[in-house]
């Protein structure tokens, strides 16, 4: 016979799964008759109490936190578990930060389900997937504090999300500024498979600046593949052999820019002196190659997620929403005037 899981105790009791949740953390939210249904009904099943639960009722204070994302290596993803992972070392409790990926986006919602069966998560933190409002009904209804670090989220105060479209305009302005008409993007093609908008907001971005600028748009110079320093290497060779190529181009990651230099480069051209190329996000690996780019703050999203929801865990009828600071254009040696000497 299959073990009784929480949604079972909860049927028994006549009560949610997040009142189950909040007893086997010793909440002090509900009502002695209410808690001593849910004990009842827990020792008739025989309930085994998750790890977490069975910690935190003996008094000890270690906790589990999960952290969900699409992947884990690249380096906007490792920026944000950093920031994740100082948050934690700040607190005097003891916390797991257990790493989740979704290995196929069909797989998205039974891979919630999984995490929501296992009951052994307190809170949850989940970056750059598009959770519908039925996942977020069910993570509410298993008392599991979430936090989203995404762009589908903006305004809702569980949210830390940056403005990427103003980050779209701010790169694109920044070449326009300097004189360039002929300015390509390369980006991610949408909607992707995840239903994540970021490419599609920075791209809006791309196609506002240019109109108050008053630089038509031409269709060829948005160059859309998947994500990633290979495909932007072969959409930048495309851009290449126009019959009139870009003086500039905005790639909507660092990793994608640092395909379009290196094309750039293969080609015999020289970047800034030939093309200028600014990217978006400001990972470590931007700082080494001198590349221009829009700071959109990695590791403080992640600090603050972990902030808010550790609020959600402690106080959660006083949660404030936090923000990142504002995005910045950080100028380095891959954008320059045109026609500079």
């Amino acid at each position: 016979m299959p073990n009784p899981t929480i949604y079972d105790v909860a049927r028994a009791a006549g009560v949610g799964v997040g009142t189950v949740s909040r007893v086997l953390n010793n909440s002090t939210r509900v009502s002695p008759e209410t808690q001593e249904k849910v004990l009842t009904a827990i020792r008739e099943l025989g309930f085994r109490r998750s790890k977490a639960a069975r910690q935190l009722s003996t008094g000890t204070q270690h906790r589990n936190i999960g952290a969900i994302m699409p992947y884990i290596t690249p380096p906007s993803f490792v920026e944000r578990l950093r920031g994740m992972q100082t948050a934690l070392s700040h607190q005097a409790n003891d916390f797991n930060l257990i790493l989740y990926t979704v290995s196929e986006p069909k797989r998205q919602h039974d891979q919630l389900l999984a995490l929501i069966d296992q009951s052994n998560l307190d809170g949850l933190l989940i970056t750059t997937l598009n959770v519908t409002d039925e996942e977020r009904e069910l993570l509410t209804q298993a008392g599991i504090p979430f936090v989203l670090l995404s762009d589908v989220c903006a305004g809702e105060p569980n949210c830390i999300s940056p403005d990427n479209i103003h980050g779209g305009y701010m790169a694109t302005q920044h070449l326009l500024e300097l004189g360039h008409r002929r300015v390509a993007y390369v980006g991610d093609e949408f909607p992707n498979d995840y239903g994540v908008p970021t490419g599609e907001l920075r791209y809006q971005g791309y196609v506002s600046a240019l109109e108050a600028y008053g630089v038509p748009f031409h269709a060829e110079y948005a160059a859309l593949g998947v994500h990633g320093e290979e495909a932007a290497y072969k959409l930048t060779q495309g851009l290449l052999s126009l019959r009139e190529p870009p003086t500039a181009i905005f790639a909507m990651s660092d990793i994608q820019a640092v395909g379009c230099m290196l094309a750039i480069r293969a080609a015999g051209l020289r970047v800034p002196e030939d093309i200028s190329v600014i990217g978006f996000d400001d990972v470590q690996l931007s700082r080494y190659v001198g590349l221009t780019t829009v700071r959109q703050h990695l590791e403080q999203s992640g600090y603050l997620g972990m902030q808010t929801l550790l609020d959600l865990l402690s106080t959660p009828e006083n949660v404030k929403p936090r923000h990142l600071p504002p995005l910045e254009l950080v100028v380095r040696q891959t954008t320059q005037r045109l026609n500079a000497t």
